[in-house]
């Protein structure tokens, strides 16, 4: 719908946009590309969680997967969350803004 050309090394464009920003605009060009598999590529999953910390798993053979639990840090940070919880409630009671525990 415009006369402007950006020249591009992609012959099956799918979309153009046109992003204003504060002082300048941003051309975003949408295109598809064919993806190069091999069988003999090394890909691992990892998935960060609260209560599984983390979760790996890949595509060799061999390797098992690894699952560690997040409920032990958890118990520890909400612990940690009381005992502050309880401090700051005995500084206000006393009018007093900090102190060495």
């Amino acid at each position: 719908m415009s006369e402007i050309k950006i020249p591009t090394s992609q012959t099956e464009i799918i979309e153009a946009r046109i992003i204003p920003k504060s002082s300048c605009y941003i051309i975003e060009i949408v295109y598809e590309k064919s993806e190069e598999t091999t069988d003999d590529r090394q890909v691992a999953g990892v998935d960060l969680g609260v209560n599984n910390l983390i979760a790996v798993t890949t595509n060799q053979t061999g390797t098992a997967p690894l699952l560690i639990k997040g409920r032990p840090l958890k118990a520890i940070n909400t612990f940690y969350n009381k005992q502050r919880s309880c401090l700051q409630s005995q500084l206000n009671s006393h009018n007093k803004s900090n102190s060495h525990r």
